[in-house]
């Protein structure tokens, strides 16, 4: 860019110093700055880019030639020490800039100025010249950023004092020396303002520029980026550092000033109030509680002195108020007595829990020591059986006694045979025979277990005083032999030819015993009914007391003519007792394992059951 057209961009006369130089320089680009107008249309951010590239360019074509120091005084109208020169004509000012680039606010253009040549002629006489100052050496290359830093502001020099007659002519004072360059090969940009303002509102500006460099896209958003990070620097702040309220330590109170106040109760879950009595002029204080546990001992710390009245209560009981005197660097020790009785409790049976309300006391029989006095309501409760109520009259310092029945009678149980186990809800009271002195009277439900058995159910309705025997057998748990049911699940077809050999094929533990295979399913036969122990009552036919067989009268059902036979265990056939009953024409009851079914011989059409071993059903 040309020398000329670089002033007029810069809006600076010609010949202006370093100083003015970077004065209209930081004026000019806080003026077309792009950020003024990022919110107006793109029109006009390219316009002010435009704008600021062309104050780069003269920018740095008038820093290599631009004077360090300011122009002699004798070129300046406004300096007061200046005197005109004679035949010297001012400086021309250059016009706004036009043709293509904006007018920078300016009003339209003036008429075109005289040639540049005039611009730079002074004219001097030859006795009053001052000598040419000695040329200062080259600058270096200006920085290459497009925003250096802001320098010093410009203070304008004092208006110039009126000129003196043409008559009265005043020597012309020499100029000053040009200040002495510091650095030859790089100039040294304008000094900042020693603010801190300044330099924090620089360093912010180089740091903005590095970040979101002129011309890059990421430029349109440098304000929004600069915005949330901000936000975050200020919750993040906000987290790390509390309040200060809650960060103000609150001073302990002076020990010499406060005194401290210890409750001893005789009963556990106490609570503890203290209020302090005010003095003459004083309003009331707070009250002070205990700790919240309620132990037996409580401390309340860090009390006023003065006198207070201490509010100890425990359920059940009354409160107790007293009054004590709390004096500072002292501590007071209290004790509360709830005066109450006792009860001595048994209970028949014993091992009954006893309760007042939600407190358990213990296991009868029992020794309660504190009880608040007056009438007592307890609860006794037993396991499995319904709780009674127990009503004591206490008295303070006296001991009262009592004893609660619960309602219960007297069992016996008897199984055949012994040796099963006793349960009730599921807790097993012993072993058949077996005598229970204190049994829960009203509906209970027992179940008896033994070895071969299905579990017998047995209902006992016992009243308070009462006794009950039971004597069951534990095989009336078996299912009943019904050989109507049997022989309908089983009965198939009359078929003669099945008669002939091989069986149908029917071998191993379906195979019958008479070799005939002929109106029964074997294979359903044996997987539903044979091996299993049932119960069966019919009349005597006959006993073989020598083999221990029985036989039953036959029967008849709608397939065919039947007979039971059994076989006695060896235990049975030598209790005389157990086989005494065992006579023709006489009904006998016994159970045991249905070990055959067996179809008839022909011309025989009798089915016959046989159980083996057998037990009489007692």
């Amino acid at each position: 860019m040309e020398v000329t057209e670089s002033y007029r961009v810069l809006e600076l006369e010609l010949g202006a110093s370093r100083a003015e130089l970077d004065a209209a320089f930081c004026r000019l680009i806080e003026r077309w700055h792009p950020d003024r107008v990022a919110s107006t249309d793109a029109e006009a951010v390219r316009e002010a880019q435009r704008m600021v590239q062309a104050i780069n360019n003269a920018y740095q074509t008038l820093a290599k030639i631009a004077p360090n120091s300011a122009k002699p005084t004798t070129s300046s109208p406004t300096n007061s020490s200046a005197v005109p020169i004679p035949g010297a004509k001012p400086k021309p000012k250059l016009p706004p800039l036009v043709g293509g680039q904006p007018s920078l606010g300016h009003s339209p253009p003036p008429k075109p100025p005289p040639p540049p040549e005039t611009w730079a002629a002074r004219a001097t006489t030859t006795a009053s010249a001052p000598p040419s100052p000695a040329p200062a050496p080259p600058p270096a290359a200006p920085p290459t950023k497009s925003l250096p830093p802001l320098p010093a502001p410009i203070i304008p020099p004092p208006a110039a004092a009126p000129r003196p007659a043409a008559s009265a002519p005043v020597p012309v004072p020499a100029p000053p020396a040009p200040a002495p360059n510091p650095a030859a090969t790089t100039p040294a940009p304008p000094a900042a303002p020693t603010t801190a303002l300044s330099e924090l509102r620089n360093l912010a500006m180089e740091f903005y520029e590095s970040v979101f460099p002129l011309g890059t896209p990421r430029r349109r958003f440098g304000p929004v980026i600069v915005t949330a990070a901000l936000i975050i620097l200020l919750l993040l702040g906000k987290c790390a550092f509390p309040s200060s309220n809650s960060s103000k330590s609150v001073s302990a109170p002076d020990p010499k000033t406060i005194g401290r106040l210890v409750v001893k109760s005789n009963l556990t879950n106490t609570t503890i109030e203290a209020a302090r009595l005010p003095s003459a002029g004083e309003t009331a204080t707070a009250i002070v509680k205990g700790s919240d546990e309620g132990d037996a001992e409580q401390v309340l710390p860090e009390l006023p002195p003065g006198k207070y009245i201490i509010t100890a209560r425990s359920a059940g009981w009354a409160e107790i108020k007293q009054e004590v005197n709390v004096e500072a660097g002292l501590t007071t020790a209290v004790a509360i007595n709830f005066k109450g009785g006792s009860l001595r409790l048994n209970s028949v049976p014993d091992g009954a829990t006893v309760r007042l309300g939600s407190t358990v006391f213990g296991r009868t029989p029992l020794v309660i020591p504190q009880l608040p006095p007056g009438d007592c309501q307890l609860s006794v409760e037993y396991p499995s059986w319904p709780a009674v109520a127990f009503k004591a009259i206490i008295t303070a310092g006296v001991e009262a006694t009592g004893t609660v029945r619960l309602p219960h009678g007297k069992l016996t149980i008897e199984s055949r045979p012994p040796g099963a186990a006793v349960l009730l809800n599921g807790k097993s009271l012993g072993l058949t025979p077996l005598t229970v002195e204190h049994f829960p009277a009203g509906t209970r439900k027992l179940t008896l277990r033994a070895k071969d058995f299905p579990p017998l159910e047995l209902s006992v309705i016992m009243e308070d005083r009462g006794e009950v025997k039971l004597s069951p057998a534990l095989a009336s748990g078996f299912p009943i032999l019904n050989p109507t049911n049997l022989l309908r699940a089983v009965w198939v077809a009359d078929n003669p030819d099945s008669l002939a050999p091989p069986l149908d094929g029917v071998t191993g533990p379906f195979q019958p015993q008479n070799g005939i295979v002929r109106n029964l399913n074997r294979k359903i036969l044996f997987e539903s009914w044979l091996g299993r122990r049932y119960r069966f009552s019919a009349i005597v036919k006959s006993y073989d007391q020598a083999s221990g067989q029985i036989e039953f009268a036959e029967q008849q059902n709608e397939f065919s003519k039947y007979r039971i036979r059994a076989k006695l265990s060896t235990e049975v056939q030598r209790d005389p007792d157990l086989t005494a009953p065992l006579i023709k024409g006489a009904t006998f009851a016994l159970y045991g394992i249905l070990s055959a079914v067996e179809e008839p011989r022909w011309p025989s059409k009798v089915i016959t059951f046989e159980f083996s071993p057998a037990e009489p059903l007692r």
